[in-house]
């Protein structure tokens, strides 16, 4: 055997895993870049929703929630009814209106639907639970519940006064 270079065999080894890892990094950049593109997901507007959802969710905590009201419209209006004063939640297509706070969506296409899905549900140990959801859509679909925006709230049942049980959106 030669011992002062390399044989074709080692190089042609080599050259196919060069070749191989470098298709790899070729991959992982290109579905990099379709992530980053996705025009199905609201991605843009991700931190805002979580902060909205923050807000809302500590209200009920701190005023204590002690009802929710829906009307239909121009705009959804959702009332949050605490023990002391009552803060509504303004749904439109492009913003969002929250304890006199306006949040926009930024993202290509998107728009909340102003239809949104709230349920109660009864639990064991006198508890209830509350989900309000408000679909984020994306050229008039929703493609992912990722971007949705879905307070709840659990509560004791011997707290509940003025809680709808169902809800239907006459929009659908």
């Amino acid at each position: 055997m030669n011992k002062k270079g390399l044989t074709i065999l080692e190089v042609l080894i080599s050259i196919s895993i060069v070749s191989i890892v470098i298709l790899l990094l070729i991959k992982v950049m290109f579905s990099l870049d379709n992530i980053n593109n996705d025009k199905s997901y609201a991605s843009s507007d991700e931190i805002k929703r979580t902060e909205i959802i923050k807000n809302i969710e500590s209200d009920f905590l701190e005023l204590k929630l002690n009802g929710i009201n829906i009307n239909e419209g121009e705009y959804t209006t959702i009332t949050f009814k605490y023990l002391n004063e009552d803060k509504a939640l303004k749904v439109y297509d492009d913003k969002i209106i929250y304890d006199n706070i306006t949040h926009t969506l930024n993202s290509e296409n998107a728009a909340y639907s102003k239809c949104i899905e709230y349920n109660y549900i009864d639990l064991e140990n006198n508890y209830y639970l509350i989900t309000l959801n408000i679909p984020v859509l994306i050229g008039n679909e929703n493609t992912t519940t990722n971007d949705d925006l879905t307070l709840t709230y659990l509560g004791l049942k011997n707290e509940n006064t003025n809680y709808l049980t169902s809800f239907s959106c006459s929009k659908k």
